[in-house]
Protein backbone atom coordinates (compact mmCIF):
# COMPACT_ATOMS: atom_id res chain seq x y z
CA UNK A 1 0.00 0.00 0.00
CA UNK A 2 1.42 3.22 -0.78
CA UNK A 3 1.99 6.25 1.70
CA UNK A 4 -0.86 7.94 0.24
CA UNK A 5 -3.36 5.44 0.72
CA UNK A 6 -1.88 4.78 4.19
CA UNK A 7 -2.51 8.62 4.58
CA UNK A 8 -6.15 8.67 3.53
CA UNK A 9 -7.25 5.35 5.40
CA UNK A 10 -5.61 6.74 8.87
CA UNK A 11 -7.58 10.56 8.05
CA UNK A 12 -10.82 8.18 7.82
CA UNK A 13 -10.30 6.18 11.00
CA UNK A 14 -9.38 9.18 12.70
CA UNK A 15 -12.54 11.46 11.36
CA UNK A 16 -14.75 8.43 12.29
CA UNK A 17 -13.77 7.99 15.71
CA UNK A 18 -13.85 11.71 16.25
CA UNK A 19 -17.82 11.78 14.78
CA UNK A 20 -18.33 8.87 17.32
CA UNK A 21 -16.78 10.98 20.47
CA UNK A 22 -18.74 13.86 19.37
CA UNK A 23 -21.85 11.54 19.08
CA UNK A 24 -21.78 10.10 22.21
CA UNK A 25 -20.67 13.65 24.05
CA UNK A 26 -23.75 15.34 22.68
CA UNK A 27 -26.16 12.69 23.66
CA UNK A 28 -25.10 12.51 27.42
CA UNK A 29 -25.15 16.34 27.27
CA UNK A 30 -28.77 16.11 25.68
CA UNK A 31 -30.02 13.46 28.67
CA UNK A 32 -28.50 15.84 31.42
CA UNK A 33 -30.29 18.77 30.19
CA UNK A 34 -33.74 16.71 29.36
CA UNK A 35 -33.30 15.30 33.48
CA UNK A 36 -32.66 18.81 34.85
CA UNK A 37 -36.26 20.53 34.21
CA UNK A 38 -37.87 17.50 35.71
CA UNK A 39 -35.91 17.25 38.97
CA UNK A 40 -36.53 21.08 39.42
CA UNK A 41 -40.01 20.66 38.35
CA UNK A 42 -40.29 18.05 41.21
CA UNK A 43 -38.34 19.90 44.23
CA UNK A 44 -40.84 22.85 43.00
CA UNK A 45 -44.16 20.80 44.12
CA UNK A 46 -44.09 21.66 48.17
CA UNK A 47 -44.93 19.08 50.41
CA UNK A 48 -48.80 18.45 51.29
CA UNK A 49 -48.95 19.05 55.18
CA UNK A 50 -52.04 18.32 57.41
CA UNK A 51 -54.39 21.29 57.73
CA UNK A 52 -54.75 22.62 60.97
CA UNK A 53 -58.23 23.34 60.68
CA UNK A 54 -60.63 21.47 59.01
CA UNK A 55 -61.95 24.53 56.38
CA UNK A 56 -65.35 22.35 55.92
CA UNK A 57 -68.81 23.58 56.43
CA UNK A 58 -69.12 21.60 59.51
CA UNK A 59 -67.04 25.01 60.94
CA UNK A 60 -69.53 27.49 59.67
CA UNK A 61 -72.09 24.99 61.23
CA UNK A 62 -70.36 25.38 64.68
CA UNK A 63 -70.04 28.78 64.42
CA UNK A 64 -73.51 29.49 63.26
CA UNK A 65 -75.10 27.67 65.95
CA UNK A 66 -73.33 29.29 68.47
CA UNK A 67 -74.68 32.20 67.01
CA UNK A 68 -78.78 31.05 67.40
CA UNK A 69 -78.30 29.50 70.89
CA UNK A 70 -76.67 33.08 71.75
CA UNK A 71 -79.79 34.56 70.03
CA UNK A 72 -81.94 32.04 71.96
CA UNK A 73 -80.46 32.97 75.62
CA UNK A 74 -80.69 37.30 74.91
CA UNK A 75 -83.84 37.25 73.36
CA UNK A 76 -86.97 38.64 75.43
CA UNK A 77 -89.62 36.56 75.80
CA UNK A 78 -92.39 37.27 73.31
CA UNK A 79 -95.69 37.88 73.86
CA UNK A 80 -96.49 34.93 71.81
CA UNK A 81 -94.23 32.76 73.78
CA UNK A 82 -95.79 33.68 77.03
CA UNK A 83 -99.27 32.74 75.01
CA UNK A 84 -97.96 29.72 73.66
CA UNK A 85 -96.15 28.49 77.04
CA UNK A 86 -93.03 27.64 74.68
CA UNK A 87 -90.57 28.84 72.06
CA UNK A 88 -88.83 26.02 69.55
CA UNK A 89 -86.20 26.37 67.46
CA UNK A 90 -84.50 24.32 64.89
CA UNK A 91 -80.95 24.55 64.03
CA UNK A 92 -80.37 25.30 60.88
CA UNK A 93 -77.58 27.04 58.45
CA UNK A 94 -77.82 30.00 56.05
CA UNK A 95 -78.67 27.75 53.37
CA UNK A 96 -81.80 26.36 54.97
CA UNK A 97 -80.67 23.22 55.94
CA UNK A 98 -80.59 21.52 58.95
CA UNK A 99 -77.26 21.38 61.10
CA UNK A 100 -76.24 18.19 61.91
CA UNK A 101 -76.78 17.40 65.38
CA UNK A 102 -72.55 16.48 65.61
CA UNK A 103 -71.79 19.93 64.87
CA UNK A 104 -74.34 21.46 67.21
CA UNK A 105 -72.58 19.02 70.10
CA UNK A 106 -69.40 20.27 69.37
CA UNK A 107 -70.33 24.07 68.93
CA UNK A 108 -72.41 23.86 72.94
CA UNK A 109 -69.95 21.24 74.60
CA UNK A 110 -72.94 18.80 74.78
CA UNK A 111 -72.57 15.46 74.65
CA UNK A 112 -75.28 12.51 74.15
CA UNK A 113 -75.44 9.12 75.27
CA UNK A 114 -73.51 6.60 72.66
CA UNK A 115 -76.27 4.06 72.06
CA UNK A 116 -79.33 6.54 72.00
CA UNK A 117 -77.29 8.84 69.71
CA UNK A 118 -77.49 5.57 67.17
CA UNK A 119 -80.86 6.32 66.95
CA UNK A 120 -80.88 9.92 66.57
CA UNK A 121 -82.18 12.09 63.44
CA UNK A 122 -80.83 16.05 62.75
CA UNK A 123 -84.25 16.51 63.95
CA UNK A 124 -83.11 17.87 67.14
CA UNK A 125 -84.77 21.27 68.46
CA UNK A 126 -84.19 23.36 71.57
CA UNK A 127 -87.10 24.73 73.56
CA UNK A 128 -87.77 27.54 76.24
CA UNK A 129 -90.61 27.88 78.61
CA UNK A 130 -92.08 31.56 80.13
CA UNK A 131 -90.60 31.02 83.69
CA UNK A 132 -91.23 33.40 87.34
CA UNK A 133 -89.28 36.73 86.76
CA UNK A 134 -88.95 36.36 83.16
CA UNK A 135 -86.61 33.38 83.52
CA UNK A 136 -86.79 30.81 80.77
CA UNK A 137 -86.85 27.42 81.24
CA UNK A 138 -84.99 25.04 79.05
CA UNK A 139 -84.99 22.26 77.56
CA UNK A 140 -83.81 19.84 74.11
CA UNK A 141 -86.16 17.57 71.98
CA UNK A 142 -84.00 14.88 69.99
CA UNK A 143 -85.80 13.36 66.98
CA UNK A 144 -85.78 9.37 66.54
CA UNK A 145 -84.60 8.60 62.83
CA UNK A 146 -87.72 6.61 61.81
CA UNK A 147 -85.83 4.12 59.58
CA UNK A 148 -83.83 3.08 62.67
CA UNK A 149 -86.70 2.77 65.03
CA UNK A 150 -88.21 -1.00 64.89
CA UNK A 151 -90.92 -2.48 67.00
CA UNK A 152 -89.95 -2.84 70.72
CA UNK A 153 -87.74 0.11 70.65
CA UNK A 154 -89.96 1.49 73.08
CA UNK A 155 -88.49 -0.80 76.04
CA UNK A 156 -84.55 0.21 74.88
CA UNK A 157 -85.05 3.64 74.80
CA UNK A 158 -86.39 3.63 78.23
CA UNK A 159 -83.55 0.95 79.25
CA UNK A 160 -81.20 3.60 77.61
CA UNK A 161 -82.29 6.38 79.36
CA UNK A 162 -82.00 5.46 82.26
CA UNK A 163 -78.75 4.28 81.60
CA UNK A 164 -77.82 8.22 80.93
CA UNK A 165 -79.32 8.85 84.15
CA UNK A 166 -75.79 8.59 85.21
CA UNK A 167 -74.18 11.55 82.98
CA UNK A 168 -77.13 13.50 81.75
CA UNK A 169 -77.06 16.30 84.21
CA UNK A 170 -73.15 17.11 83.07
CA UNK A 171 -73.54 16.34 79.41
CA UNK A 172 -76.66 18.23 79.12
CA UNK A 173 -76.16 21.27 81.26
CA UNK A 174 -75.10 23.80 78.88
CA UNK A 175 -78.44 24.06 77.00
CA UNK A 176 -80.83 23.29 80.30
CA UNK A 177 -78.75 25.70 82.29
CA UNK A 178 -77.12 28.02 79.46
CA UNK A 179 -76.78 31.03 82.16
CA UNK A 180 -75.29 29.03 84.77
CA UNK A 181 -71.77 28.40 85.62
CA UNK A 182 -71.07 25.15 87.57
CA UNK A 183 -68.34 23.88 89.41
CA UNK A 184 -66.94 20.68 88.91
CA UNK A 185 -67.97 19.27 92.24
CA UNK A 186 -71.76 20.46 91.02
CA UNK A 187 -71.51 19.39 87.64
CA UNK A 188 -70.58 15.70 89.68
CA UNK A 189 -73.15 16.00 92.34
CA UNK A 190 -74.99 12.64 92.76
CA UNK A 191 -78.98 13.03 91.66
CA UNK A 192 -81.28 10.15 91.84
CA UNK A 193 -84.30 10.05 89.73
CA UNK A 194 -87.42 8.81 90.77
CA UNK A 195 -90.89 7.81 88.97
CA UNK A 196 -93.28 10.54 88.78
CA UNK A 197 -95.54 12.12 86.19
CA UNK A 198 -92.01 12.09 83.99
CA UNK A 199 -88.87 10.47 85.35
CA UNK A 200 -87.43 13.28 87.27
CA UNK A 201 -84.28 14.09 89.53
CA UNK A 202 -83.63 17.18 91.52
CA UNK A 203 -80.67 19.18 90.85
CA UNK A 204 -78.49 21.47 93.42
CA UNK A 205 -77.90 25.17 91.74
CA UNK A 206 -75.31 27.62 93.23
CA UNK A 207 -76.32 29.77 95.72
CA UNK A 208 -78.63 26.65 97.21
CA UNK A 209 -81.17 27.08 94.62
CA UNK A 210 -83.20 24.31 93.48
CA UNK A 211 -84.30 22.71 89.93
CA UNK A 212 -85.06 19.54 87.90
CA UNK A 213 -84.25 16.93 85.17
CA UNK A 214 -87.30 15.86 83.93
CA UNK A 215 -87.56 13.77 80.51
CA UNK A 216 -89.71 11.86 78.74
CA UNK A 217 -90.12 9.33 75.65
CA UNK A 218 -92.25 9.95 72.98
CA UNK A 219 -93.29 8.42 69.85
CA UNK A 220 -90.60 10.79 67.64
CA UNK A 221 -88.09 11.16 70.12
CA UNK A 222 -87.00 12.14 73.10
CA UNK A 223 -87.99 15.32 75.39
CA UNK A 224 -85.64 16.43 78.38
CA UNK A 225 -86.74 19.77 80.09
CA UNK A 226 -85.35 21.50 83.43
CA UNK A 227 -89.28 21.63 84.91
CA UNK A 228 -92.28 19.51 84.90
CA UNK A 229 -94.71 22.43 83.42
CA UNK A 230 -92.18 23.16 80.74
CA UNK A 231 -92.27 19.61 79.68
CA UNK A 232 -95.85 19.33 79.70
CA UNK A 233 -96.39 22.16 77.42
CA UNK A 234 -94.51 20.12 74.40
CA UNK A 235 -95.65 16.73 75.88
CA UNK A 236 -98.63 17.68 74.43
CA UNK A 237 -97.80 17.88 70.96
CA UNK A 238 -96.56 14.24 70.75
CA UNK A 239 -98.05 10.76 71.76
CA UNK A 240 -96.63 9.36 74.99
CA UNK A 241 -94.61 5.63 74.88
CA UNK A 242 -96.75 2.98 77.22
CA UNK A 243 -94.81 -0.20 77.11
Amino acid sequence: MSLKKIFIVVGLVVIVAVSVTMFVLLSQKKGTISQEPAQNQESAIPAVLPSKTDPSVSQENVKESRKIFENIIQESISDKTKKEGLKLIAFENQKGSPIPLSDFEKALGVEMHSKIQEYLSNGYQIFYCPGSGEKKEFGIFLEYNQEKVYIGFSYDVLDMMKDWENTIFPNLHAVLYPNINFSKEELNQKIEFREGKYRYAGVNLPGGEKSSIQYQAVGDGIIVATSLSCLDNLYQHYEPIDP
